[in-house]
């Protein structure tokens, strides 16, 4: 199932949930421009990896997309463990979004029960 999260205001950019494959992606124009990966089991999620393609980088795509992803995980009351090193970087700049991370909790399980 895909979830629209959130739409900038000339409707361009929008960042999506896609609950089946296990990523939050965003979007410019419909086409895909990146997209954070994780892994779930029950209400524990692991972030594993971000990536945003070569010609839409240096935009805020990326920024909107981890914010965006954030935003989702603390609204479902989410247990969070972080193991992207962009996601860090995000919630250095971002410290408001620190709470959700559990630091040294075990990661979710690898074997995609």
């Amino acid at each position: 199932m895909t979830k629209v999260l959130w739409t900038d205001a000339s409707g361009s950019i929008r960042v999506v949930k896609d609950e089946d494959n296990r990523f939050y992606e965003v979007q410019e124009a419909g086409n895909y421009a990146g997209l954070l990966a994780y892994e779930r089991k029950g209400t524990r999620y692991s972030l594993t990896h971000t990536y945003v393609q070569e010609g839409y980088r240096g935009r805020g795509l990326g920024t909107a997309l981890i914010r965006e992803a954030l935003c989702d995980l603390v609204k479902e009351r989410a247990a969070v463990t972080n193991r992207c090193p962009v996601v860090d970087r995000f919630i250095d700049k971002n410290p408001q979004f620190r709470e959700i991370l559990e630091l040294g909790s075990p990661a979710v399980d690898d074997t995609h029960n």
